[in-house]
């Protein structure tokens, strides 16, 4: 008989169907994992590199070498070496973040799950799950997301980051990225930002609490959350002894100490900012804009702080008691360039009483001002003597009036004082800044002469062909500063310096090196030099300029500061311009002032004399304090020579004494015809006018031509 089949138990059957369902389950899992896994690889940025890039501050040093300020994007990064940060701040770092990090391949199975574990019963775990390598992949590479598709991305570049990375390069990477708050990236940026010292010089204390920053760097950055702050050190201290980088009696005398963290103050620039411009607008006509900002750019200029407070609190201290400055209103303005006369290097530049905004209207390089009489030595005075004429050459400033030949426009010039002077030196023309010797001086040099000698000295804004309005600067105006556009306070300042320089002109230096962040230089600048006039002009036109500050009648008495020093004035007749253009054997200044929208300064009667010429007397002041005291170089080929002053030509047996003058003059071109002015038995004529024809003082001057004549 054969046996009946037994029936399986039912609990059997259970267990193959939990079985089953469990076997479905791992491989769903596993399945999912392999999806999530392949969705990971598949999505993954580009790592061909696998070279982390970061923003970092280009610095700006002055000519001392000091930091002037920072240039950033977004982030504010200082890297550092690992072999320059303390081994405590590694040690902290450490503690706080990962301490197996010697030991894992790029992630630590035991700290994710440790972190799972933690996250379920307590959230306020110490600890997160990732590495420092997986941190450094996260902001390195990946977008901050909690999916676990970024988890798992997280691992695969961490895995291959550790492949290509010693630990030790992974670690200085991770310590110059990571974000410790304040806008500090990176530890080097943290210690400043809060501390005030780099990162070498950080004690243990403040160690650990940049490294327990992170965590939660908004949070623990903020002095608000002072105490909170501490808490977090203390933890860091107790995490440093238990891992074995210091004692616990050596945690419990750094937990001790309090945690002196200064105020935010975001580096800004408070002065200089005018000069700043100046520098951007050259970097960026060069570079990228992300190269400037945030490319590590190390930027080496000329700015002199010194000099650049004493321009700024000078304009501060002469203008302000008198017109306060209104923010939002039509202020008077002032702008002043100085400059090294010899390497062209500038040291201060004020484009404005107030810096509102960067990369603003800057009124020493951007504004195209009427420069008046200030022009003068420019356009008149050094071409005439480059011709022959010297500080003895006699004028008849007397009216005068020219017609020009095309248009039939007629140009009478006058002085400022309304009164004519009769025969004049061109010393005391300069001195005294006579309109009229001016023009007619303009008029035996030649109009084209003129011109070209402003643009050989530096004056880059002329009109040497009729522009489509039938305007060019060939015209009588020129002796007297009326120009189609006007002058900026640089092209000034590099007129006045090729004077003050013996003759030889220099370009204008304010950046003199950029490297990039690895040290290689990008740009180098040296001084470039031109002789563009003779030593002896140069000197005599010096000579001249000196006594517009020191003697009686000069305009720019109130300049004088009691060392050798020339300057001339410069006032448009129409009030809307005043200058001051001075120099010292070694610097070079120019001040000018007026309204932005030429709005007349008449209800104050503001020549160049009045308050450019004290801006530049105070300024000049400070800047040259510490400086030795020099005198302008005399050449071997100017002499000494006496003259008639009514002729310009050698005493004559009848010259009266008081007539006779000893005056400078280029040995070998000093007159050499005796005074025709005084012959025997009378007072004499000069050639070709009747002693009667002369005018006297008080002489009517004649119609006004033009808007922008000459003033003092």
């Amino acid at each position: 008989m054969a046996k009946r089949r037994r029936r399986p138990k039912k609990g059997v059957r259970a267990l193959e169907a939990v079985i089953y369902l469990l076997l479905g389950l791992v491989l769903v899992g596993a399945g999912f994992a392999a999806a999530v896994v392949v969705s990971a690889i598949r999505d993954l940025p580009a790592l061909a590199g696998l070279e982390p890039e970061a923003s970092e501050i280009s610095i700006i040093y002055d000519r001392n070498g000091d930091v002037w300020t920072e240039l950033r994007s977004s982030e504010y990064r200082i890297p550092v070496s690992v072999n320059d940060m303390p081994q405590h701040l590694i040690d902290a770092v450490l503690a706080a973040e990962d301490h197996r990090f010697y030991s894992h391949p790029g992630f630590d199975l035991r700290a994710i799950m440790r972190a799972l574990y933690q996250n379920i019963v307590d959230d306020s775990s110490l600890q997160g799950g990732s590495t420092i390598t997986q941190q450094l992949a996260k902001i390195a590479f990946l977008e901050y997301d909690r999916t676990l598709k970024r988890k798992v991305q997280d691992i695969i570049v961490a895995v291959l980051m550790e492949r290509k990375y010693t630990k030790k390069e992974i670690l200085e990477m991770y310590i110059n990225q990571i974000h410790f708050g304040r806008g500090a990236h990176g530890a080097e940026a943290a210690a400043r930002a809060y501390f005030a010292k780099p990162v070498s010089e950080l004690t243990v204390d403040e160690a650990a609490f940049l490294a327990g920053a992170i965590r939660a760097p908004s949070y623990y950055g903020d002095k608000s959350n002072l105490e909170q702050a501490v808490k977090r050190r203390n933890t860091v201290l107790n995490q440093m002894a238990e891992y074995g980088f210091i004692t616990q009696d050596e945690a419990e005398v750094y937990k001790s100490k309090p945690l002196n963290i200064i105020d935010h103050e975001p580096m800004v620039v408070t002065e200089g900012g005018y000069f700043l411009d100046f520098v951007l607008e050259q970097l960026l006509s060069r570079y990228p804009a992300d190269l400037v900002y945030g490319g590590g750019l190390r930027v080496y200029t000329t700015y002199n702080p010194a000099a650049q407070r004493a321009a700024e609190a000078a304009i501060r201290e002469v203008l302000d008691p008198v017109f306060p400055y209104k923010p939002g209103e039509d202020n008077i303005e002032a702008a002043t360039v100085v400059m090294d006369v010899r390497t062209g290097h500038l040291l201060a530049l004020v484009g404005g009483r107030r810096h509102e905004g960067m990369l603003g209207w800057n009124r020493t390089i951007d504004a195209k001002r009427q420069p008046g009489s200030a022009f003068k030595p420019i356009s008149v005075y050094t071409p005439a003597l480059e011709m022959g004429m010297g500080p003895y050459t006699v004028i008849d400033d007397s009216p005068v009036t020219w017609v020009d030949p095309t248009t039939g426009e007629e140009f009478s010039p006058r002085n400022y004082s309304g009164n004519f002077q009769g025969l004049v030196t061109m010393r005391k023309g300069v001195r005294e800044s006579l309109n009229v010797v001016a023009c007619k001086v303009q008029d035996m040099v030649g109009l084209r002469t003129s011109l070209e000698m402003s643009e050989k000295l530096g004056i880059t804004t002329l009109v040497k062909t009729p522009d489509s309005g039938g305007r060019s600067d060939l015209t009588r105006s020129l002796a007297l500063g009326g120009l189609t556009y006007g002058v900026t306070p640089l092209d000034m300042a590099v007129a006045f310096s090729t004077i003050a320089n013996r003759g030889i002109q220099v370009q204008p230096l304010s950046i003199l090196k950029v490297e990039d962040k690895n040290g290689n230089v990008l740009e180098e600048h040296s001084v470039n030099r031109q002789i563009v006039i003779s030593e002896e002009s140069a000197y005599l036109m010096t000579s001249m300029l000196q006594d517009v500050l020191t003697v009686a009648g000069g305009t720019g008495q109130a300049a004088y500061f009691g060392r050798p020093a020339a300057g001339k004035t410069g006032t448009t007749s129409d009030w809307k311009d005043a200058w001051f253009a001075g120099y010292t054997p070694s610097t070079v200044g120019v001040v000018w002032m007026g309204y932005d929208h030429e709005k007349t300064m008449a209800q104050w009667k503001i020549t160049g004399g009045s308050y450019p010429a004290r801006i530049w007397n105070a300024m000049m002041k400070v800047i040259t304090a510490d400086m030795p005291v020099e005198d302008f170089t005399r050449p071997d080929t100017i002499v000494e020579i006496q003259v008639c002053k009514k002729s310009g030509l050698l005493p004559g047996p009848y010259c009266p004494e008081e007539d006779i003058i000893t005056e400078l003059g280029v040995k070998g071109k000093t007159p050499t015809s005796i005074c025709d002015f005084h012959p025997e038995g009378m007072p004499g004529d000069w050639p070709g006018i009747l002693q009667d024809d002369l005018p006297e003082h008080g002489d009517s001057p004649g119609e006004e031509f033009g808007d922008h004549q000459g003033g003092m």
